[in-house]
């Protein structure tokens, strides 16, 4: 074909590429460090998993998912045809030994069929069926239509050259005898003339080839620079929910001597770590991160896509300033100029868009850490957090009621206050309570509500009384750590003196805060949710409940589910309550949405699209549920609210499990 020829196009892309690549990764290797090294096996196993065999691609969206895998199984297996293409450019009769260049070549053309069907299918998703995650996208279609090429022109090739070369040699008429496809073709060219064999066998080696290469020269460019980076953060990705917020060096925080040296979170790109930056370009833009956001659902600026997007293109425009490592050098902000301020403070952190993405890209860290920034050192953050930082401050609670009266709520209830280490070992449970169970009044019913189930089952319980405080989950989430820490280690060390073994809370939030965040404070303690003891005293009888819901439709809160990996109690705890198969959301279990409550977005006024409980309800009034169950006390509030809107004849109500169980038990017999 041309040794000279081959030769000098692969140099030429080859530079090219790299040329390009290091043009980003370069950046990427300037960013701040962090340490990604541990558990080398279990990060394998995700490369494997869900890089190699595309597990998250194919079970979340299978049609899409399947057409994926393809490509790039297709782009993986057809890397050794490419090889055999360049040892062609040098020598024409180059072929794999027969024992495998046969089967290899059934195989390429298989495969092959497999990856047009597969592009075909992806043409039509754009310009046909157009699902909403999918924005017009010249860079895909152009993709698109170079791997069709690479295919067609292949096929093509083989023709011509079974055709003009299987008769002067045996090696190639063996692959031949099994290239169904190439065959074929071969076939149908075979009364060309000799010269128009030549020029067809030359034209689409060529072809073939510049696609290729133009391809590799291309990849660095765009989103599909993911076909290089991909594996390699799967491999450094943080292998957790993103149910803990990065700390702050408080005490380094403390001892600046003057404002240059005082920083926390992020404020410009030198502030991204490395595997934030390498996210950033690596994002397929594939838009599975929106399909069950409660954000974008509702008209607000926020997808884990567009910030990356624009992140990108902010490392690109300013990579010489980064790269060059000096301190002097202005970096713009990033929050404003490139994260707009209602794109930061939108997010309820649930998580969806981490759990969606099908090479698991971190989203929340980055926004924990802008919000630190711009809460702790800019001192510009919406102006209810100010009211909200005020009543933690001065009471410990949101609503910045008495501490004395943290344990109102259980007046006349003979619930048990604990005192000292001695009357916690004989606990079965501490009941960490909470602020928003301890003062809001739908809170409080569904507190008083478990506190009846945990009698009637003969618990041994307590509760910390005005000695609980505050976990300080919310502000932490706003970006206060220094109020958090504040809050939190009052809380631990209170725990930690009275020696609790297992707590039970009715609050995801808090359950997340005390068995993820606190062991950084050196509490460990077993947490578990209420739904969950709930379900353990109904399995072994230690309460017994009838059976008389119906329509019952069980919303799953994003800290308890997405963050903390429960589903099943919750539901268990709900059939056992229905006479009837309880109903399910369109968006449910790892798909479900928020209420819209978490991250400090219960304190926030919603100002932008359609308000997230509000959109929530909806979908479930779409199952004409008569009873919406809930397992957390925000959930609970944001549900009735929505409901009182949509649906103020009370057709369906909204309950926590805890208050239809309550109402649910059978008095226990008197012994005989």
């Amino acid at each position: 074909m041309g040794p000279a020829g081959i030769s000098a196009l692969l140099l030429l892309a080859f530079a090219g590429f790299a040329a390009l690549a290091w043009r980003k990764l370069r950046i990427v290797r300037a960013l701040q460090p962090e340490p990604r090294w541990d558990a080398p096996l279990e990060r394998l196993r995700s490369v494997a998993v869900n890089g190699l065999l595309q597990r998250r691609m194919v079970l979340r969206d299978w049609r899409p998912g399947v057409m994926h895998a393809v490509i790039f199984i297709g782009f993986l297996s057809l890397l050794l045809r490419k090889l055999h293409l360049i040892a062609i450019g040098f020598d024409e009769s180059a072929s794999f030994p027969n024992a495998f260049g046969g089967p290899f070549a059934a195989f390429k053309d298989g495969i092959e069929i497999a990856v047009t069907a597969a592009v075909l299918y992806a043409l039509h998703r754009r310009f046909v069926t157009r699902p909403v995650r999918l924005e017009r996208n010249r860079e895909a279609v152009l993709v698109l239509g170079l791997i069709l090429a690479i295919m067609v022109t292949d096929f093509a090739f083989d023709g011509f050259r079974f055709a003009l070369l299987a008769e002067r040699f045996p090696q190639i008429a063996h692959e031949r005898s099994w290239a169904f496809a190439g065959s074929a073709i071969a076939s149908a060219v075979s009364g060309l003339s000799q010269p128009a064999l030549e020029v067809g066998y030359g034209f689409f080696y060529w072809t073939q080839m510049v696609v290729v290469l133009s391809f590799l020269v291309i990849l660095p460019l765009g989103e599909h620079f993911h076909i290089v980076t991909a594996l390699p953060a799967l491999y450094f990705r943080r292998g957790r929910p993103g149910n803990r917020v990065p700390t702050v060096d408080l005490d380094k925080l403390m001892e600046a001597e003057d404002e240059s040296q005082m920083n926390a979170g992020v404020r410009d790109a030198r502030d991204l770590t490395w595997k934030e930056g390498l996210d950033a370009f690596t994002c397929t833009e594939c838009g599975r991160c929106k399909d069950a956001c409660p954000t974008h659902l509702t008209g607000k600026p926020l997808s884990l896509k567009m910030v990356n997007d624009s992140v990108k293109h902010h490392l690109i425009a300013h990579g010489d300033l980064i790269v060059s490592g000096d301190p002097e050098a202005k970096l713009p902000a990033l929050v404003g100029p490139v994260i707009a301020d209602e794109t930061l403070w939108a997010c309820t952190t649930c998580g969806y868009c981490e759990a969606a993405c099908p090479i698991e890209l971190e989203h929340l860290d980055k926004f924990f850490r802008m919000r630190q920034h711009q809460v702790m050192i800019a001192g510009e953050f919406p102006h209810e957090l100010k009211h909200l930082f005020e009543a933690y401050e001065a009471e410990g609670n949101p609503w910045g009621l008495p501490s004395g009266e943290r344990a109102a709520w259980a007046a006349g209830l003979g619930v048990p206050v604990v005192h000292d280490a001695s009357e916690a070992a004989g606990l079965d449970y501490l009941f960490y309570v909470g602020s928003a169970m301890s003062y809001d009044p739908r809170g409080q019913k569904i507190a008083r509500a478990f506190v009846r189930i945990l009698q009637q089952a003969g618990v041994r319980f307590a509760i910390l009384g005005a000695a609980e405080g505050s976990t300080g989950e919310c502000v932490r989430r706003v970006g206060n750590e220094m109020l958090f820490r504040e809050l939190a280690t009052k809380l631990a060390a209170t725990l930690g003196e009275l020696a609790v073994r297992r707590i039970v809370t009715c609050d995801p939030h808090a359950l997340n805060s005390l068995r993820n965040e606190y062991p950084e404070l050196g509490l460990h303690v077993e947490v578990v949710h209420h739904t969950q003891v709930i379900a353990e005293l109904i399995a072994d009888r230690r309460i017994e409940v009838d059976a008389s819901l119906e329509r019952v439709i069980y919303h799953d809160p994003c800290y308890l589910g997405r963050h903390n990996g429960e589903y099943d109690a919750p539901r268990s705890v709900v059939a056992r309550l229905s006479r009837d198969t309880p109903i399910e959301f369109a968006l449910t279990r790892e798909k479900s949405m928020c209420c819209g409550a978490g991250g400090g977005r219960m304190w926030i006024d919603e100002t932008i699209g359609t308000r997230i409980n509000i959109a929530r309800v909806e979908q479930a009034l779409e199952r004409s549920p008569a009873m919406i169950a809930t397992a957390c006390p925000y959930c609970a509030v944001m549900m009735t609210d929505g409901l009182g809107a949509l649906s103020p004849d009370g057709a369906t109500q909204s309950r926590d499990i805890a208050e239809l169980v309550a109402d649910a038990m059978r008095v226990a017999s008197p012994p005989a």
